[in-house]
């Protein structure tokens, strides 16, 4: 199976579709509507997101079967904590968000559960299904990132510099060599592992569309957001 990513991602199109185009905080993210508050709540929950995805980084490089994976491993770790990261807090203080704030963010249920699923995966199981576990949130957001530059949603948007990281050629290598790496997985594996796959990446969907739909639904009424800050 040499088109293992193409098979996962068109298997579970419905879903791709609605956690990386049609859910509403991604179009309203595009066309610039999107409340400063939601997307503020997005950040600090990403932050919370992205520390447990390094953690998952360190756990697949410790499960490297080769010097040379772990070395992509480790080169994506490092990418990972200290340029996004970077970028990540700095997005937050242009938000309004401070540093001291945001370490104390704690995870929303959906964060939560998302990240135990990636933390639980990459405990029980080798790198390649660490891969697959970490695809559909690699793959989407450079798929929301492209198409809001193909479409020329709101240039002018306060979202603009979030946009803009994701479709970056640096953020695209990475998904490329990620899919490429899931590709080559998918030629020498069993059924077994191939069925695993697909419950693995049809998961990671439904929990990036959990995500989205925990900051699309936080607190709008303006007495509400008085008391949140």
């Amino acid at each position: 199976m040499s088109n293992l990513s193409k098979i996962l991602k068109d298997e579970n199109y419905d879903n791709w579709r609605k956690a990386n185009f049609d859910h509403p905080f991604v179009q309203e993210l595009g066309s610039g509507l999107l409340p400063l508050d939601k997307f503020q709540y997005y950040l600090k929950q990403d932050y919370v997101f992205l520390i447990n995805y390094c953690k998952v980084l360190a756990i697949a490089s410790s499960k490297s079967s080769t010097e040379e994976m772990m070395k992509k491993w480790v080169n994506l770790l490092d990418e990972t904590l200290n340029s996004e990261m970077d970028l990540h807090r700095n997005f937050c203080s242009e938000f309004g968000i401070p540093l001291s704030q945001l370490e104390k963010t704690v995870a929303d249920s959906s964060t939560n559960n998302y990240c135990n699923f990636l933390i639980e995966n990459a405990t029980q199981n080798s790198e390649k299904f660490i891969a697959v576990s970490l695809l559909p949130c690699q793959w989407g957001y450079q798929e929301i990132a492209q198409n809001f530059v193909k479409n020329n949603l709101n240039p002018k948007s306060f979202h603009k510099t979030w946009i803009d990281s994701y479709a970056s050629k640096e953020y695209q290598e990475v998904t490329e060599w990620l899919k490429n790496y899931v590709d080559e997985i998918g030629k020498n594996s069993d059924q077994n592992e191939i069925e695993k796959y697909h419950k693995l990446f049809a998961a990671g969907i439904e929990y990036e569309i959990g995500f989205w739909e925990s900051a699309w639904n936080y607190l709008t009424n303006s007495d509400e957001r008085s008391e949140q800050f």
